[in-house]
């Protein structure tokens, strides 16, 4: 009787292990791809050219460089007002020390090289036909909140480095909100830049009708930052600490009763939008512990389970542009 129940007890093990390694691990398998190799890239260090200048004779080393950093100095540079912007900026005690900064945590571009062709590398896998920038330039911008911290220019990759400096002390002086400042990880370098590829070239442009409509278009976006990303935490991709990710695990089957019960899937009010959707640090109407963007949260989980549950590549997944289908044929349903 000993050896059956510890062979009973045994079984279950496996059952649990097996169970427990099924939940994330099928299409988590999916993504793990031989990512196509990425050559050919050129990368371009602006914030060294710029805050190594002489003042003394500014606008004529602006004049020496243009060519070399057009995305940032396409302007007149015979424009007095110009130069003068882009000395101030230059000279500026916040600016310099932002700079500092980032030669402090970049002194090399290996880390970020390394991030762009991984996410190059795994676009290409999906999209092999579609073209990617190949100049990438770095910079300090000021931490603009105007200036997105990824962008194209042209026919160039711009990435704003103070927008990546592990939660900085120094986001604190110009009044960041903590919540954002917990973005700005390394790590979130690569995400920034996949989800720029999907807005320039996947994104469905047109705009959401409905609460459940908005949630499967977020969820599809997280979806291919994690397919271009494999191996980033939830707690990176969704932009929650590691209590806020609990928060939302712990409740996703309440949440999802309290949305049906309520009928807000298929409503297109602002204050359901707002309540959802908004950034902030915490959703006031669940819990001081609830997370921001809930809508985000149950849109990738969405995703997910549909993907989880077919047989679709990840372009094929993209390339769905029927929002309801993607709900109501992912078998999404959450415990409470």
């Amino acid at each position: 009787m000993k050896f059956v129940a510890q062979l009973i007890f045994c079984s279950l093990l496996f059952s649990l292990f097996v169970g427990c390694g099924r939940d994330h691990s099928d299409y988590q398998q999916k993504l793990k791809v031989k990512t196509n190799p990425v050559s050919d890239l050129s990368f371009f260090r602006y914030e060294d050219a710029l805050f190594q200048m002489d003042t003394a004779r500014f606008q004529e080393e602006l004049m020496a460089v243009q060519n070399d950093f057009l995305p940032f100095l396409s302007g007149d540079l015979s424009d007095p007002d110009a130069v003068r912007y882009l000395k101030d900026f230059a000279i500026d005690s916040f600016s310099v020390a932002l700079y500092h900064k980032v030669k402090e945590m970049y002194p090399d571009l290996n880390e970020v090289r390394e991030q762009v062709i991984s996410v190059y590398g795994h676009f290409h896998y999906y999209y092999p036909d579609i073209p990617v920038p190949q100049k990438i330039y770095t910079c300090v911008s000021g931490v603009n909140p105007e200036i997105p911290p990824v962008m194209l220019v042209d026919d160039a990759l711009v990435i704003s480095l103070d927008w990546y400096l592990d939660r900085d002390a120094i986001y604190d002086r110009i009044g960041m909100p903590k919540y954002r400042s917990e973005r700005t990880g390394k790590k979130s370098l690569g995400k920034d830049l996949a989800l720029l590829l999907y807005q320039n070239g996947l994104s469905n442009k047109h705009q959401q009708t409905n609460l459940l409509e908005e949630m499967v278009s977020q969820g599809k976006s997280l979806f291919f930052i994690e397919a271009l990303c494999p191996g980033i935490t939830d707690e990176t991709l969704l932009g929650y600490s590691t209590e806020q990710l609990r928060w939302a695990e712990t409740n996703e089957g309440n949440l999802w009763a309290d949305i049906v019960g309520k009928q807000c899937l298929y409503s297109s009010e602002y204050e359901l939008f707002r309540v959802f959707f908004a950034d902030g640090p915490f959703t006031n109407e669940y819990s001081y512990d609830a997370p921001a963007r809930l809508g985000d949260f149950v849109g990738l989980h969405i995703i997910r389970s549909y993907f989880q549950s077919h047989d679709v590549t990840v372009q094929q997944l993209m390339d769905e542009t029927d929002l309801q289908k993607l709900f109501q044929e992912s078998g999404y349903k959450p415990k409470k």
